[in-house]
């Protein structure tokens, strides 16, 4: 608890989370108008999706633009960013990134979990729509696959499918 006791009286910026990240990695730490978002650490479920998606496509030629929990920027300001549990960009990302451009993400994905159930079926994608990123595909407790495709600066539902059956197949177009 000492982290929180030593937080500036402001609003945060991005380069505080970063600071507060490299301070403790236990927690996950996002930033909405300022204000932080602390998470605990995924599940095993959570974990075993990120990292079966993130196989999935580095075994179909995605490699060095697929990551695991990466930040993301999702308004033009530095009060605002998210994590989403998997991004896969449209090209290359320096190693040194800590807060993607979002106009440099393809797909974001989000896993739900018991306690982030309305962040993210609900909060992420309108931040994510508004930001400009392409590709949203939720996964589902029962692990289905609910894609939405950006529509204006909305997303509109596209298609669903098993995660086992999306495993099996082929990368669809990411553009």
């Amino acid at each position: 608890m000492t982290v929180a006791s030593n937080l500036p009286n402001r609003p945060l910026t991005l380069d505080d989370v970063t600071r507060l990240a490299e301070a403790d990695s236990n927690h996950r730490f996002e930033l909405s108008e300022g204000n932080l978002v602390v998470m605990p650490p995924s599940t095993w479920r959570h974990q075993e999706i990120s990292g079966l998606l993130s196989t999935w496509f580095v075994m179909r030629g995605y490699r060095g633009r697929v990551n695991i929990a990466p930040g993301v920027r999702t308004a033009a300001d530095e009060l605002n960013g998210r994590i989403p549990d998997l991004v896969v960009t449209k090209g290359p990302v320096p190693d040194e990134t800590v807060w993607l451009d979002p106009a440099s993400v393809a797909l974001a994905v989000e896993i739900i979990s018991k306690g982030s159930e309305r962040m993210d079926r609900w909060l992420k994608p309108v931040e994510y729509a508004e930001a400009g990123i392409p590709l949203f595909w939720r996964v589902e407790p029962d692990d289905i696959v609910v894609q939405f495709r950006l529509d204006g600066n909305r997303y509109a539902e596209y298609g669903s499918v098993a995660l086992e059956d999306l495993l099996a197949g082929e990368v669809p177009e990411l553009s």
